[in-house]
């Protein structure tokens, strides 16, 4: 039996590198996709056919870090490159092809997401990953590719960058530090092998849901308190922090997903907020602590 071969753009990432993880773990070889290619159509068509994937997952994205403020490489990345791949596979057969939007494409809400709920994007991240999003729907229907766009909400765990919310309060707390905090935004947080068991989910089902969205969250929001008394509680020490006060553009009082679709999947996530948050402690307090020996 062939091997099932899966290309990942975006595979040194936080979520691209625990996914690469999981594929080697099913027996599905990876291949990465070179950023230069992803302009040059002619070379990357031949590189695509060479590898001959069964799977597609495209996470390569750019504007979803705070330090990522480049308006032309936000539509480049987020919409012509994928455009570029979506050409490319034109004439490819794959048993699916993952695009990954995000939940930013929703805009601010008061009530939970769901896939049909309207796209009011406030930022050009959120923006451009709408974009993407129905461009992959356009391509799924006109040439019948099984192509599905996942929306992560907020993502942790192992392998997350120092610098986001969850790693940054861990830091503080090995290190005695003290952080800014401003405990009042939401978020529908999820532990990311929960994550990527979603996404494995919507692989599996992937023909029936062509030319849909997906929303991966668990359903329940906490605020930045609520993640802080948990990792307190943890660790066994109090946050040391300057309450700021106020809100960045894109945080929100509200947000959690509707994730019926994920539930009709088959799909529940394994780990409680206190559970992921132990494992998540536990590798970054060794990281933590290394670097501060």
């Amino acid at each position: 039996m062939k091997q099932k071969i899966a290309i990942v753009t975006g595979s040194t990432g936080f979520i691209g590198s625990n996914l690469v993880q999981r594929l080697l773990s099913l027996g599905i070889k990876t291949a990465g996709l070179p950023r230069d290619l992803l302009l040059n159509p002619i070379e990357l068509k031949e590189y695509i056919k060479s590898i001959k994937p069964d799977y597609i997952f495209h996470l390569a994205a750019y504007g979803n870090h705070s330090t990522q403020t480049d308006f032309n490489e936000t539509i480049a990345t987020n919409i012509i490159k994928t455009a570029m791949l979506f050409s490319a596979i034109e004439n490819i057969k794959l048993e699916a092809f993952i695009n990954f939007g995000s939940s930013s494409e929703y805009g601010k809400k008061d009530m939970p997401m769901s896939e049909n709920t309207f796209l009011e994007p406030d930022t050009y991240y959120g923006a451009t990953k709408a974009a993407s999003t129905l461009l992959g729907r356009a391509f799924a229907v006109q040439h019948a590719k099984s192509v599905v766009t996942v929306r992560p909400f907020s993502v942790y765990g192992e392998g997350e960058a120092d610098f986001r919310f969850i790693p940054t309060v861990i830091k503080s707390l090995v290190t005695n530090t003290t952080m800014p905090l401003d405990g009042r935004p939401m978020h529908d947080w999820i532990y990311v092998q929960d994550f990527i068991d979603g996404v494995m989910k919507v692989v599996k089902n992937a023909d029936k849901l062509t030319g849909q969205v997906v929303n991966i969250g668990t359903g329940v929001q906490y605020s930045n308190d609520e993640v802080v008394n948990e990792l307190e509680q943890i660790s066994g020490k109090q946050l040391l922090f300057d309450a700021f006060g106020y809100f960045r553009k894109y945080d929100n009082t509200f947000w959690v997903a509707d994730n019926n679709k994920l539930l009709s999947l088959g799909w529940k996530p394994k780990h409680t907020l206190k559970e992921g948050l132990s494992l998540t402690y536990e590798y970054y307090q060794h990281r933590f602590k290394e670097k501060n020996s």
